[in-house]
């Protein structure tokens, strides 16, 4: 990781939170009509933390963006 360049982790981790965010939409959409079996809540868990990884992913890559420029 660390010999990406800013734009290609924030790319990266875009990408990952993008794709994150809609099977979380779509699966937390699935448990909201009825599927309510433990798969599907493991799922939602599942898919949050991806969720939560890209986006922190992303906030690590402008926090270290500001550190260099100093």
């Amino acid at each position: 990781m660390k010999d990406f360049s800013f734009k290609t982790r924030i790319i990266y981790f875009g990408a990952i939170a993008l794709v994150s965010l809609s099977f979380l939409a779509l699966q937390l959409t699935a448990v909201m009509q009825g599927s309510n079996g433990v798969g599907s809540i493991t799922l939602v868990i599942l898919w949050a933390i991806m969720a939560l990884f890209g986006l922190a992913g992303i906030g690590y890559a402008f926090k270290s963006r500001n550190r260099q420029k100093n």
